[in-house]
């Protein structure tokens, strides 16, 4: 069968240049190829004439998402038009995330619109939540959960006429080595650059339970880990292939298994590679010793997830992390001389004026290389989320997911601040922190840490 799988478009609307590519549907595509089927990955979020945007400059542009969603002519929506009407799927599969309802129901509208026959199928992390989000919806099936074996047997009982049942729960595949390699060259576009071909995932699943995080909602709160053997193969392969000299471990905390991790850097020192690294992890779980022996490997950045500088907001999330667990591995991070990015967010339901002000005062007193900003989305199946639905600021039966973006400007969910005041504090938070990284752009400047 003809299966076109889809990244729907969210970012390219405003401009904005997405990094990477769509790492988890080219998973999906080298199941799928491996049991016979001819794949295409139509990424519409890609786009080479697109930038890097500040959050202040993208909340003012996510207006131009919403009237893409009103208007048919829009070239995005005929660009994949033509995509259908040249490649002839008999399936459609869409990536459901939070933010990006909107586009996706809108690519399955426009499917069946086009052709009536074609079998539209829903995966992600909205939709192993809220299947009735797109069920019924121009979409006939619903995959929750990790995809790779329920998406392959779906089609097989398609290709097969069988019945099949319209929502169907994934199991987690224990041995991560058994799924082939990502196909890469399933992604309709060739004007992906060597960096944005660095995109990887070495383990899948979170043992913490971050009270705002959707990330367990689909890969569980159990670790499971590809072998250090296939994340180097991974590794050689892409910069044979593309060229890339670059790669970014996006697994949400790379260094949970230490020993693992110098694993990895002693392969990487061992055959010579000579490439450049990042990736995401958690204070705390780092020291000296580790840090030099990723640097010597590769490593010259490393993401963190803050959020907050009050204790009380940070008790509130369960991030069980302190604020002399995040100075030290602030002092620890700028004495081994790796470049560090921390992400921050405000406007959780219990947030104040002088949390928001205790956040501030952490960034300037750890002061991060750059710091990304967002405002707290409530994403469905997590715990913050449930609070919002329960006391009143969120409707359960909602529709509109447009403001989901944590960098949307719309919509706030603190409960016991004015929504105007609040919204007034973050685009003064949003101004401050943008001055913030102009000012160690000079020192910093690398237009990954942007991402």
């Amino acid at each position: 069968m003809k299966i076109l799988l889809i990244d729907p478009p969210f970012q390219r609307f405003m401009g904005y240049y997405r990094f990477y590519f769509p790492l988890g549907l080219t998973y999906l595509a080298a199941v799928l190829r491996q049991a016979g089927h001819e794949v295409l990955i139509y990424d519409a979020e890609h786009d080479p004439k697109c930038y890097s945007l500040s959050m202040k400059a993208t909340a003012f542009s996510h207006r131009h998402y919403l009237e893409a969603l009103q208007n048919n002519a829009h070239y995005i929506w005929q660009e994949y038009l033509n995509i259908l009407e040249k490649f002839m799927p008999d399936i459609v599969g869409i990536s459901f995330l939070t933010p990006k309802v909107g586009s996706a129901l809108k690519l399955a509208q426009l499917t069946k619109q086009h052709r009536s026959d074609i079998i539209v199928v829903a995966g992600g992390e909205h939709v192993t939540v809220r299947p009735q989000d797109a069920l019924g919806k121009n979409v006939d099936y619903v995959v929750c959960g990790e995809g790779e074996q329920s998406i392959s047997t779906l089609v097989q009982q398609i290709s097969e006429g069988k019945q099949a049942p319209a929502v169907i729960k994934s199991q987690l595949i224990e041995a991560l080595d058994t799924i082939p390699l990502p196909a890469l060259d399933c992604l309709h576009a060739d004007s992906y650059r060597p960096t944005d071909m660095g995109l990887l995932i070495s383990a899948r699943g979170c043992p913490f339970n971050c009270g705002f995080c959707a990330l367990s909602v689909v890969w569980g709160c159990r670790v499971r880990y590809h072998s250090v053997s296939r994340v180097i193969q991974e590794i050689v392969l892409r910069k044979d292939r593309y060229g890339t000299e670059y790669f970014s471990f996006r697994n949400g905390t790379f260094t949970l298994n230490q020993r693992r991790v110098a694993g990895i850097c002693q392969l990487l020192i061992e055959r010579q590679l000579r490439v450049k690294w990042e990736c995401l992890t958690r204070v705390g779980h780092f020291n000296d010793a580790l840090l030099e022996l990723m640097k010597a490997a590769g490593c010259d950045r490393i993401r963190i997830g803050i959020e907050s500088g009050s204790p009380r907001i940070l008790h509130y999330m369960n991030k069980n992390i302190t604020l002399t667990q995040i100075r030290e591995s602030a002092e620890m991070l700028h004495r081994n001389g790796i470049v560090w990015s921390a992400y921050f967010m405000l406007g959780v339901p219990v947030e104040t004026e002088e949390s928001i002000q205790e956040t501030l005062a952490l960034i300037r007193e750890i002061e991060p290389p750059f710091v990304t900003l967002a405002r707290f989305s409530p994403l469905p199946g997590t715990p913050m989320y449930k609070e919002v639905v329960e006391c009143g600021l969120l409707d359960e039966n909602t529709t509109d997911w447009s403001w989901a973006a944590n960098q949307s400007m719309d919509r706030a969910f603190v409960k016991d601040m004015n929504q105007a005041r609040f919204l007034s504090l973050m685009h003064e938070a949003s101004q401050f922190v943008e001055e913030y990284n102009k000012k160690h752009e000079a020192v910093h400047a690398d237009i990954r840490l942007k991402t």
